[in-house]
């Protein structure tokens, strides 16, 4: 017999408003070369520079210090060009998180040095190639992540974490030499479709190239190993010759498969020609409400989202990020606006003024009680989660950069894009609006 769904058989008891949990004193930083317990790590992500992103960015960084995640983080902002653009990153909820800022750059395919077309989070390779030389962090593992994940535990990496979980931080694989650590994603192994001569074209000549055309042949082994997505861990020693590698190589990979993960996928093929290889868990996020992400888990713990109205305590057994990729309903209110995705939330949601997000009814989720498992309570766990993370970690930076932050929950999305509910507010005057629907979107301007 599974696990039945605690929270069918007993809600929380909570306030309407949540509950704060006492996170623990930060770990020191450690640089590069001390022996410790848990690996340092500085974590990155970029994104463009519009409200959208600025919006996700802050979240993801505000999560992140309340659930006490050990190390440095820098977000790689592309794109600004104003300074009040620029002056607006200094708004960081976060005491060990900075901003990085790049210009926007024209792509060159390395094979032919003309011109290259932007694509899908192409912005990402060149930005952090960047940023490595320019910085040269000191940490022993760099981690970069994307900006619509949302911080839910904390994780300390470690050279042998158990095997079984447990309550308390989540312990995950350090990053060797020549061995990463990150998430494990479900594309599979990509270049296995590719001739030999197309992954001689991605990969190069001499070595290199043999070591992709020798890795791609095992597709079981290379899948396990390269079918990664962020969070991405890399260590410090192997950090060279990937980052500085992988724009070209992500570029030679768009030319033979000019998909929406190209960028994905040239960063395992970056990691193939130097013989990197990864221990990968699908532990990490929560995505979708498909039968691939770590549901049994969720299913396990005592904790119903629409009735406590709060993030999950951080100590609880759950996946330590929430990754909002996909769009999320309750089937039986869908109807009644509770079709949410990350584009449905209003791009000014931190201005001050700006609402909160309506919250879904305290037992939406006993609807689907004591349906196990399915997937109308994955989707229902899954928008009153987010709901949940979105208005405490917004309202979390609004009560510290507002002298008067609107924190009432009671804006209702509508089931798709849209921009600012004030069109004069400071959001919309700094930044474009960003988003799949944006009239001024580039894809590869936009990250994710």
């Amino acid at each position: 017999m599974g696990f039945i769904a605690r929270s069918c058989l007993a809600v929380l008891a909570s306030s309407a408003t949540g509950f704060v949990l006492s996170p623990s004193s930060h770990f020191v930083a450690v640089k590069h070369g001390e022996q410790r317990d848990e690996q340092s790590v500085h974590w990155v992500f970029t994104t463009d520079c519009s409200a959208y992103m600025f919006n996700q960015g802050n979240q993801m960084l505000t999560s992140a210090n309340y659930v006490n995640q050990s190390g440095e983080f820098t977000w790689i902002v592309y794109g600004c060009e104003r300074d009040e653009q620029k002056e607006a990153f200094k708004k960081i909820a976060h005491p060990r998180a900075k901003a990085w800022h790049m210009a926007e750059t024209q792509l060159v395919n390395p094979t032919t040095g003309e011109p290259y077309q932007d694509f899908q989070a192409s912005n990402r390779p060149v930005s952090v190639a960047a940023w490595w030389k320019a910085t040269q962090p000191k940490e022993d593992a760099i981690a970069i992540l994307d900006p619509d994940m949302t911080w839910m535990r904390r994780v300390r990496l470690v050279d042998a974490p158990p095997s079984k979980h447990s309550q308390g931080p989540w312990e995950t694989f350090a990053a060797k030499p020549k061995q990463g650590s990150g998430a494990r994603y479900g594309q599979g192994c990509i270049p296995s479709r590719w001739s030999d001569e197309q992954m001689k074209s991605v990969c190069g000549v001499g070595a290199e190239a043999d070591n992709c055309v020798q890795l791609k042949t095992d597709y079981a082994s290379c899948s396990t190993s390269y079918s990664s997505g962020p969070p991405w861990i890399l260590n410090h020693d192997d950090a060279e010759e990937v980052y500085g590698t992988w724009l070209d190589t992500a570029v030679k990979t768009h030319e033979v498969y000019p998909e929406l993960l190209a960028e994905q996928v040239s960063y395992g093929v970056a990691q193939m020609k130097y013989k990197i290889n990864n221990n990968l868990e699908a532990f990490w996020f929560l995505s979708s409400p498909g039968s691939e992400q770590p549901w049994d888990a969720v299913n396990a713990v005592d904790f119903d989202p629409c009735a406590a109205r709060a993030p999950p305590p951080a100590d609880l057994d759950l996946p330590p990020l929430f990754h909002a990729c996909s769009t999320f309903n309750i089937p039986y209110i869908e109807d009644q606006g509770f079709r949410l995705h990350k584009d449905h939330i209003h791009k000014d949601i931190l201005d001050c003024d700006a609402p909160l997000l309506h919250y879904p009814p305290l037992d939406a989720l006993e609807h689907y009680c004591p349906v196990e498992n399915s997937v109308e309570w994955r989707n229902t766990w899954s928008v009153c989660t987010y709901t949940n993370l979105v208005n405490f970690h917004v309202g979390t930076w609004k009560k510290q950069f507002c002298e008067k932050p609107n924190l009432e929950p009671s804006f209702s999305y509508p089931p798709h894009s849209m921009g600012a509910l004030n069109e004069d507010s400071w959001l919309t005057k700094t930044f474009r609006r960003g988003g799949w629907a944006d009239v001024d979107y580039t894809i590869g301007r936009g990250g994710k």
